[in-house]
Formats: C-alpha cells, structure tokens, sequence
C-alpha cells in the first residue's frame, strides 16, 4: 500500500500559494512575483486540462521562458517542480532529478521560502521511496516534518490536509523501518488535522485509520484492541463515503487481526476476498507490478492460514497456484516474497509429515534469508554513506552561501570606505588576514571531520566482515547435524543439537557487540571443539589453555569476537582429517608483547602444511573463506588501531625434524572493560 505517487502529484497544486519572499523584493518586484503567482495558479488549472503528459511537459517548458517567471528564481523553482511532478507520472527518474536538482538551486539563498523547502523535502523523500531507498526516504521526510513543526504556521500557507499528507508520508516511512511508535504518533497528528478542517477528506481519514491499524498489529507487543478500533473506523467511513474508501485496505487489515486473535474462519473468508480483488485487477490490465506481488502474497497467506486449520488439500491448492504465478510473473517478485513462500511450504511439509522435505525446504529458506539479509545491510550501509555524502554536501552548500554574503558585503563596504578615506586599504588588508585565518580554521576543521569519517568507514567494514563470518560458522556447523540425521542416529543427532543450540545461542549473542570478554570467546570456542570432537567421532582430544591470565583478566580484556575458531577449523580440517586416530588440537592463549594484545598458539599433530601441500596440490581444493575473513579482520583492527595485529603459519616438521604438524601464531587486540 504506497501513497507516493498521490502525495507527490497532489502537493504541486498547493505549491502555487505562498512562499513568495516579499519583503527581500522592492516594491516592483514584489509586484511583478505577486503576478507570476497568481498566473502560475491559472497555469496549472489550465496544464489539468491538457491530453496526455508530453503536451504538460511541453506547456511548462514554454513557461520557464515567458515573463515574468524568466526572469524571478522562485517562480523558475515553481515550474520546475511541477515538471517533476509530470515526469513522476512517467516514471522518467533521470528527468525528475535534474528538475529536483534545479528548483533546489533557484531557492538555495532565497528568504521566506520555508514551504517550498518542506515540499522539496517531501518530493526527494518520494523519489527515494520509488526507488525503495528507505533510509534515505525517511531522511527527506524527517526533514520536511522538522521544518513544518519549526516554522511558524502563519509563514506556512499548507492547510490541514496538506500538513496531514506530510505527517502520514513520513509515518509510513517510520513504519518501513520498523520505528512503529513514532508512526503511530505522527499518523494520530494526521488524524487531528484532519479533524480540525471544515470539509471531511474521507481519502486521507481512511489512509490514516488504515495506517495506525497496521502499525498496532506490527507492535513488538500487539495492540490487537487498538487495531480493532480503527478497523471499525475504517468501516464506519466506508459507509459514509463508498467511492472514497478503498475495500481492499479494509479487508486486508480485516485478515491479518483475525489471524493474530485465532478467527482463522474469518481470516480465510476476508483473505479470499482481497484475491478475488486482486484477480480481477491483474485480468483487467490494469495491474501495476505492486498488485502482481499482492496477488501472489493472496495466494501463499491462504495456504498458510488452512495450513493452520489442518485443511492440507486446500493449502497444497493455494501452494501449487502460487508457485505457478512466480513461475509466470517472476520478475514482479521480490526476495521477501520468495522467503514468505519457503516459510510456508516448511509450515506444509511439517503439517503433512514429510519432515525429509521440510527439513531441505528449510535449509533453502536459511540460505535465501541470509543473502536477503547480507542484502539489506549492504543497501543500508550504502544508504546512511549517500546520506553522510548529502549532508556534507548541504554543509558546504551553506557555508559557500555564507561566504558569498561576506563577501558582496565586503566589496560594498570597500566601495563606500575608499571614497570616504584612504584608511579603507589598511581596513581591506585586516579583512582579507581575518579571512585566511578563517580559511585556514575552515580546513584543519574539515581534516578533522575527514579523518573522523575514515574511522567511522573502517568499524563500518568491520561489521560487515563480522556479518560475512557469523552465516559461514552456522552452516558449516549444520552439515555435521545433517550426516546424523542422513544416518539415522537420533540419538547422537539430538545430543549433537542440543550442544550446537548451546553453541549458537552464546555465538548470538557475542555477535551483538564489536568486542566480547576474553573468557566468553574462550567458552564458546569450547562448545565448538567439543561438537566437532562429536563430529569426527572423538577421533582427536582438544586442550585450552591459559596459564598466566588470571579469571579477572578474562572477564575484563575484550577482543573482536570470532576470530579464533576459524584457524582451529582450519587446524582440523586440514591438521585432523586425514588421521585415524590420536588428534590433537592445543590452543594456547597467553599476554603479548607490552600487554598490548593476546597471543593465541594453536597447535596439531596432522601431516603438516608440506605434506598437505604436495598430497592436495599446490592449489587448495577449497579457499578458505573464514581464515581469509579473520586476516582482512585483523588488517583492519591495524590500520585502524595503529597497533601490530597478525597472523603466522609454521610448519613444525621443518624445525623440529621428529615432530609434525602445524602452528599458528594469532596477536589479536585487547581493550580494557571499563
């Protein structure tokens, strides 16, 4: 349910009025603006009137060269945003911007231009939103929504259905981004001007209504009761206003609170009517790739709601519809959609016993949900990097503006102090030092902002190594529980799981935090020897040792979590797989040099790196992607520390000619819990 595209071409109209800077103008010009205005609200009942959107485009086009809006910037910023406006009805993105891009430079040192600003803001957040760019959105409309609350609403010709369109974009956009609480409240202000307007706008009510129900059905703690009434709002305002209120929204709020409170009856009936919406829409023509993806989502919440019922053939029914419209209209889906459709076919398999299928259906859903989720982080990063960009941008916008005033300023002042007296040299000299001086503060301060960002860029890429680490560990994990259960024993399978929930639970929650307790990482580092002990049939012992750290230290001293555990799989993969018997795996932590970080010996008694060498090749079958994240982890932490962090790799066979094997040597940072 999208309102962009409503918003963005309503708010155009209400451009027109208002924003004019009078008091910055003489008397002539603010005459010759008062006239543009009032012939820009003729202009665009008149554009209404034209066929088709080139004609419009054409229309606005020739304005932009008539007097008297050639020749006045707010006016020029006018039309431009309108033809934005018309390029957004087709989709043109490319033409939007650059018209975005030239109303913002005509306003840029205008006074007294507080409503265009605002729908600007709101334009951007639109486009953004087209373009799924959901921080970014949330940006634009924040900033429209701030700037409305900080002017003072006499400056402001919006009225309250305009104001409520902007509060309920920006609600929208919270709730995109989970932020429910501040939706609610911004939609219930929506509600209250709404309100206080003479005339009913029954379209906005029922947007409003439509919105708070669903942000009280997503609450991390359902208001199920609070949902309900605005539901039954929503039905009241279809009553008095039928062509206003769309049924569709209505019947899907409708579905989804019955299913939250049990009524799957209910659910399953008001479910079937949006398809038959939806349907009809698709079969019409007039679909938009929204309703594709709605029609398919139809489609897999009816199987899920008779999977809840126990009604499989029904469910099989709605399944085997769904999966034959991705295969049709698979370029309208998105990820979410796939994953929506895996989850219910698990929830399928499970309900028919076919718990072989539902068990490789679920290692799909795993994989498909990670790379969503690799994803996400990467379209966010990304995003909060565009918007850091922005905001420095706007910055040094506004201080070129400043400087520009100084400026003209000075050189008035100069023309005036040279006629005057030849003391206005030695004044322009005091000015200019001050100016170098100011210049020169203007950069040590950007260096510092710069060097703060590349900080602030390095932990970003930490974090996104971590996130590259943590599904690698899981699924390397999950094939021993696989083997198990491929070889029917139930027994080692349920103990092996039991361990590993152990194990992933304590991962978790170490992978909330950039730096974990030296004694957690050690503990956690010990479930996982003991599974793969489990794994490969106890055919090595493992020892952990940590001599000379006290239990203080370990639980003060925080070092990146998982950094260790990759190199022991490396030493058992490569140190222990080939041996029958007798492994062993030493891991050995102990103070660095100057305290300044831990040094982590891990040892095995395998073939060696020489003979693996020369068994497998000079080429490994299989890089090893852990081991490969860890060193780029430990780059990190050195470029961005200024300490020496590394990693070393002996063979033992070529030192000691009557021992083999292989050791690693880690110096992995240390930081003091405070």
């Amino acid at each position: 349910m999208n309102y962009s595209a409503f918003l963005f071409g309503t708010l155009f109209a209400f451009l027109l009025g208002g924003c004019q800077p009078a008091s910055q103008l003489d008397d002539h010009a603010g005459q010759r603006r008062q006239k543009g205005l009032v012939a820009l609200k003729e202009a665009e009942a008149e554009a209404r009137q034209l066929d088709g959107p080139q004609h419009r485009i054409a229309f606005w086009k020739d304005l932009l060269l008539a007097p008297p809006f050639a020749a006045d910037s707010v006016l020029q910023a006018k039309i431009h945003y309108q033809l934005a406006g018309v390029y957004y009805s087709t989709n043109n993105m490319d033409s939007i911007k650059w018209h975005m891009r030239r109303a913002w430079s005509l306003v840029e040192r205008e006074e007294g231009v507080e409503e265009m600003l605002v729908l600007f803001n709101v334009g951007e957040g639109n486009i953004a939103t087209h373009e799924q760019l959901i921080h970014q959105a949330n940006y634009y409309y924040n900033l429209a929504v701030s700037l409305m609350e900080q002017t003072d609403p006499a400056a402001l010709s919006l009225t309250h259905p305009q104001r409520a369109m902007i509060y309920l974009a920006a609600a929208q956009s919270d709730a995109g981004l989970h932020q429910y609480e501040r939706a609610i409240a911004r939609n219930q202000t929506a509600v209250r001007l709404l309100f206080a307007d003479t005339t009913v706008n029954a379209r906005l009510l029922s947007r409003a209504y439509d919105q708070l129900a669903s942000d009280f059905l997503n609450l991390s703690e359902k208001r199920l009761d609070s949902a309900w009434v605005y539901i039954q709002r929503m039905d009241t305002l279809a009553q008095q206003y039928p062509e206003a209120v769309m049924p569709r929204f209505r019947y899907d709020r409708k579905a989804l609170y019955y299913s939250d409170v049990g009524n799957l009856d209910s659910s399953i009936y008001y479910h079937r009517a949006i398809l038959h919406i939806d349907e009809n829409r698709v079969k019409a023509g007039q679909a938009s790739p929204t309703d594709y993806a709605n029609l398919f989502k139809d489609l897999i919440n009816l199987a899920d709601r008779f999977i809840r019922i126990r009604q499989l053939d029904s469910a099989s029914h709605y399944l085997h519809e769904g999966a034959r419209f991705a295969e049709e209209h698979g370029e309208y889906l998105s990820m979410k959609d796939d994953i929506l459709h895996r989850e219910t076919l698990v929830g399928f398999y499970f309900a028919s016993g076919r718990y072989s299928a539902a068990y490789a259906e679920h290692q799909s859903l795993l994989e498909a949900t990670r790379k969503l989720n690799e994803n996400k982080y990467a379209q966010a990063v990304a995003e909060m990097s565009a918007i850091y960009e922005l905001q420095a941008k706007e910055k040094a916008i506004l201080e070129l503006n400043r400087e520009v005033v100084v400026k003209e300023g000075e050189l008035a002042r100069n023309r005036l102090w040279l006629i005057i007296t030849t003391l206005s040299a030695l004044l322009a000299i005091a000015i200019v030092l001050i100016l170098n001086v100011n210049r020169k503060q203007r950069k040590l301060r950007a260096e510092a902002e710069r060097e703060r960002l590349q900080r602030h860029a390095i932990e970003l890429e930490q974090r996104l190594l971590r996130t590259q680490m943590e599904p690698h560990f899981i699924f390397n994990t999950l094939g021993a529980l696989q083997s198990y259960i491929r070889l029917d024993e139930k027994g080692k399978a349920l103990k092996y799981l039991k361990n590993f929930s152990r194990l992933l639970r304590n991962s978790l929650e170490l992978s909330r935090e950039n730096l974990v307790p030296l004694a957690e990482e050690l503990e956690t580092l010990a479930y996982y020897l003991a599974l793969q002990r489990m794994r490969y049939e106890e055919r090595f012992d493992y020892r952990i040792d940590y001599h000379d750290i006290n239990q203080e230290e370990l639980r003060d001293w925080l070092i990146p979590p998982m950094l260790i555990q990759p190199f022991v799989e490396n030493a058992i993969v490569h140190g222990i797989d080939g041996k029958q018997e007798n492994g062993q795996i030493d891991v050995l932590v102990s103070w660095g040099p100057d305290r300044n970080g831990v040094m982590v010996t891990i040892t095995d008694n395998g073939p060696g790196i020489h003979v693996t060498t020369k068994t497998r090749g000079t080429v490994p079958k299989k890089k090893s992607l852990s081991t490969a994240i860890s060193r780029e982890r430990l780059e990190m932490f050195k470029q961005g520390q200024g300490m020496a962090f590394g990693v070393e790799v002996i063979d033992m066979s070529a030192h000691l000619h009557n021992i083999q094997g292989t050791l690693v040597k880690l110096h992995i940072p240390v930081f003091r819990e405070f």
